[in-house]
């Protein structure tokens, strides 16, 4: 009896492996051009075939993909790709990834007079180190922006390691070729934050740290994202991307430029390099600090892209059953380095950190993509499927650390920071503006409905409650308030998140006529506060400015209705907003506001029309019907 001795296969030489690589290619091309397409046409089964018992059921299968590295480019290689195939041929992929790993990066060589056209930036001038160098403020002027970035926790992004960023940025000072040109990239967009929290403090000091004759520090951080080939999926790239969106989105730097193409890109470069898998499936090259900041990255990008996509009411970008990255751990950046082997366990929920606020976030924000999906399909919608929903965010809402939990501002505690303060107000908008999404289809139909009756009774609910929570925070923004020192927090993302509650609330009064005049009156004089607080935010926000501007069109035509059904005329209405906290004086529109020449029935077919309401619809009327062009912001 023979036994057969299984030996370990000899590594193959790269020319073997490219050759066996050429013959894969050969055979695989051979068979697609000579057989027929029923040879590619899996044959069911018959009945009297049993199936394999060592056979992997679908829920064993994955799709694979691998991280293949070249120089400073890195790639992800997913199911789909023909390269996918090799990574069952270990030999062959080990020598070829070796192979790659070795191959020398060599710099491009630039000058000054070379042009590179952007997808996103369009043209720019190729930049050298010396005129990045020349655009530097001195150095003490950058350390001091630089700190006071870091030291601002609603201000710092998570995905960048304060520690392992300060290294770098000894380095460059000491060998300034030595920084990548996206590095050089974040470096400008941190130096641009730092200057709009300096004059939003009303600090002295020139709030652009870069006001050369080359450019201010938001479009070098743009000419050193193309000069730094960031579509080639380099080192740096896709956070260095994040930060100039979050310079432009979060801080609302320039209306005339639109973030969503800026995260869109991001998004796919990020998929690109494998961000949306987690990294213990992707190399063991992948150290567990990297693995964590790629997770802070990815998470950051799946919060913004369904915020977005909430505010344009369009599809989420993507979808959870292509990801399957793990949430970020609570951690602080002194817990781990790039030096770390592995990672500590992490901090306890009752101790807060600013990581808390991110993961308690990102965890949310899994259960709106559902509630978003819900929403903008084109099936009807059912009521089982909403009651699911709603308890999916129920019990996330309850889960929320007691230290982020909402509270009164007049109940906040003395010692808690504005930002932790900023950071509940925040989780609670998310919550609120969930169930807003998630039952605003049923608020204008079957209105005799038990069932439905309580959606639009949960989601006007939701809509009154964000703007009361609003209101008691412009309050604490004001002068002499709790939370003027950061007023510069209440940013055009937190904004954005109250326009649909004010226009819920403005279609619940048009079209309920059961509702006692108490609470009539009442969401009468929450908007009125609403307007007043968005006509304060001139000329910072214009999506603010104009949402004043509508919700005073809107307030004329339901105050109009209702002196008529009181059967009084429309002057003699003016004691509701004397009763309200906020004086008629201060919710009166400024007086070149066109609004006395409009004629406010142009709306009325807007809210017969309740599920095409929208902001843009409204401008639209505004703009055709008022006469009014909506104003821009003053930079």
């Amino acid at each position: 009896m023979q036994f057969l001795c299984q030996t370990r296969p000899r590594p193959l030489s790269n020319d073997a492996a490219a050759t066996r690589l050429q013959k894969l290619e050969d055979m695989v091309n051979g068979l697609m051009h000579a057989a027929p397409m029923s040879t590619f046409v899996a044959t069911p089964s018959s009945s009297t075939t049993s199936p394999r018992a060592d056979a992997p059921t679908y829920s064993e299968v994955s799709a694979g993909g691998h991280l293949s590295q070249q120089g400073n480019q890195v790639n992800y290689i997913g199911g789909t790709h023909w390269a996918s195939i090799l990574e069952s041929i270990h030999e062959i992929r080990s020598v070829m990834d070796s192979q790659l790993n070795d191959a020398s990066s060599e710099p491009m060589q630039l000058t000054q007079s070379t042009l590179q056209a952007d997808p996103l930036f369009g043209q720019e001038e190729l930049l050298t180190i010396d005129q990045v160098l020349a655009a530097l403020p001195e150095r003490h002027r950058v350390d001091n922006l630089v700190a006071s970035y870091f030291k601002e926790s609603m201000l710092s992004l998570t995905f960048l390691h304060s520690a392992k960023f300060r290294r770098e940025y000894e380095a460059f000072w000491k060998n300034p070729s030595s920084a990548s040109f996206c590095w050089l990239s974040i470096l400008f967009s941190i130096m641009f934050m730092a200057g709009k929290l300096a004059r939003a403090r009303g600090d002295p000091s020139p709030a652009e740290p870069c006001n050369t004759r080359m450019a201010g520090s938001l479009r070098m951080a743009a000419k050193c994202l193309v000069t730094g080939q960031y579509l080639k999926a380099q080192s740096y790239a896709v956070e260095a991307l994040l930060f100039h969106f979050h310079c432009i989105y979060a801080l609302h730097a320039d209306p005339e430029i639109q973030p969503w193409p800026i995260l869109t890109m991001a998004t796919r470069l990020a998929q690109k390099m494998g961000y949306h898998r987690d990294p213990k499936h992707l190399s063991s090259r992948l150290s567990p600090f990297e693995s964590e900041m790629r997770r802070r990255a990815w998470y950051y990008i799946e919060i913004f892209d369904i915020t977005m996509s909430a505010n344009q009411g369009i599809p989420a970008m993507i979808n959870e059953d292509e990801c399957d990255c793990q949430f970020p751990i609570n951690l602080l950046d002194e817990d781990f380095d790039e030096h770390t082997t592995v990672l500590p366990p992490p901090r306890p929920n009752t101790t807060h950190i600013p990581m808390l606020f991110f993961t308690c976030k990102a965890k949310a924000l899994r259960l709106l993509r559902p509630i978003i999906r819900h929403a903008l399909s084109s099936r009807r919608y059912d009521v089982e499927e909403t009651n699911s929903l709603h308890e999916n965010l129920e019990k996330s809402h309850q889960n929320v650390p007691p230290s982020l939990r909402i509270r009164h501002i007049a109940e906040t505690s003395f010692v808690d920071q504005d930002y932790l303060i900023m950071q509940r107000f925040m989780l609670e908008l998310q919550y609120l503006k969930g169930l807003c999404i998630l039952h605003r289809p049923f608020l204008s139909c079957s209105k005799d409905e038990p069932a439905f009756r309580r959606s639009r009774e949960i989601c006007v609910d939701s809509a009154l409650r964000q703007l009361d929570l609003q209101n008691d925070y412009f309050e604490a923004l004001r002068p002499q308030g709790r939370l003027y020192q950061s007023r510069w927090m209440f940013t055009n993302i937190t904004l954005h998140e109250q326009f649909a509650a004010a226009m819920i609330i403005c279609l619940d009064l048009n079209e309920s006529t059961t509702q006692s005049a108490g609470l009539r009156a009442r969401k009468i004089e929450t908007l009125q506060k609403a307007q007043y607080f968005w006509s304060t935010k001139k000329p910072t926000y214009r999506d603010a400015v104009r949402a004043s501007h509508v919700l005073g069109v809107m307030l004329a035509r339901l105050t109009r209705d209702s002196s008529s059904t009181d059967g009084t005329d429309g002057p003699s209405h003016s004691t509701t907003a004397e009763n309200a906290h906020v004086s008629q004086q201060q919710i009166t529109p400024p007086q070149d506001s066109p609004f006395d020449m409009m004629d406010t029935t142009s709306l009325e077919n807007l809210f017969d029309n309740p599920d095409m309401l929208n902001w843009n619809d409204i401008d639209s009327y505004l703009v055709d019907y008022g006469g009014l062009e909506m104003p821009e912001t003053v930079a």
